[in-house]
């Protein structure tokens, strides 16, 4: 059997280009810090991404210094339940944006549908329209079965649907078909990579060669900033859910808050009233209705 050691001078043999190793790989790192520097361009994303996450991390460590400590009863069942869902959100906002930065734009599109599916069930379940463990599709005290656990988990996310932006959601209809065009969008590129794949067209009529390394595109760049706003905005309503009723946080707390929220209405406003497209206001209904948490919101909510 081939040693580690063995395996690694092969490997290394093999990818040399000009004298240097793996000479071809650092052409296709600088491919994606050239797009990087592109992106310098949308200050106004930049920092107002940066501000959500320096808000989300300062209201993490706030949390483990000055409520954890104050905690003198048990919470909620369903607090346990909401934090690693709210912190796997963040989380992913923060790789798909690394992702985007460095070239690959649609790629990180496409993981920004499950976070959205992921925070729109957790609004759901803290508003009471569905039952927290369903959206796991667990039910409690039954044994472990997966096949089961598929079905309800499938069962719940339909109801979330149909409840926060379908026929249930008490949305204006245009609002409701503007957020079923914007899920379809997400749909063709998870499903297939078509959105991607039209880049490829010119290589497809013989006009182009083949695209591989990142190259940057306003328009591609652009979707993925959209949707990482208005995603990111639903995961900062969520924050201040993580208030026990007895131990809010202080005023100071609560304007950042606001500021990172006005902030994220701004821009999503801007895409109806500066460009025409009429996502703009439907995410802005959409947010305010199924979203209605405020820098006072506790949970559970009463």
């Amino acid at each position: 059997m081939m040693k580690p050691g063995e395996m690694q001078s092969r490997l290394d043999a093999i990818s040399v280009d000009n004298g240097v190793p793996y000479g071809r790989v650092h052409e296709l790192f600088d491919a994606e810090k050239k797009h990087g520097l592109q992106i310098t361009r949308f200050q106004g994303y930049l920092s107002l991404s940066d501000a959500f996450k320096s808000f989300f991390l300062e209201t993490a460590e706030t949390f483990n210094s000055y409520i954890v400590p104050q905690i003198r009863s048990p919470l909620s069942e369903y607090h346990a339940m909401f934090f690693p869902r709210l912190f796997y959100a963040w989380q992913s906002l923060c790789g798909f944006e690394r992702l985007a930065l460095h070239g690959y734009p649609l790629q990180a599109y496409a993981g920004l549908r499950n976070i959205f599916d992921s925070v729109q069930a957790l609004s759901a379940a803290a508003q009471g329209f569905v039952d927290s463990y369903a959206i796991e599709g667990v039910v409690p005290g039954q044994p472990f079965d997966p096949a089961q656990m598929k079905k309800l988990r499938r069962k719940a996310e339909k109801e979330v649907s149909l409840l926060m932006s379908g026929s249930k959601s008490g949305l204006t209809q245009a609002t409701i078909d503007e957020l079923a065009l914007w899920d379809s969008l997400f749909d063709f590129e998870v499903h297939g990579g078509r959105l991607s794949l039209a880049n490829a067209q010119g290589f497809m009529r013989g006009t182009e060669r083949l695209p591989i390394f990142p190259q940057f595109r306003e328009r591609d760049f652009a979707m993925f900033m959209n949707r990482y706003c208005e995603i990111a905005w639903m995961t900062h309503r969520l924050v201040p859910l993580v208030q026990p009723p007895a131990i809010p946080l202080d005023r100071q707390w609560k304007e950042k808050w606001q500021v990172i929220d006005e902030s994220f209405g701004v821009v999503a406003t801007s895409l109806t009233k500066e460009n025409g497209k009429a996502i703009g206001a439907a995410i802005v209904e959409y947010v305010n209705a199924k979203f209605p948490f405020a820098a006072d919101s506790v949970f559970p909510l009463k």
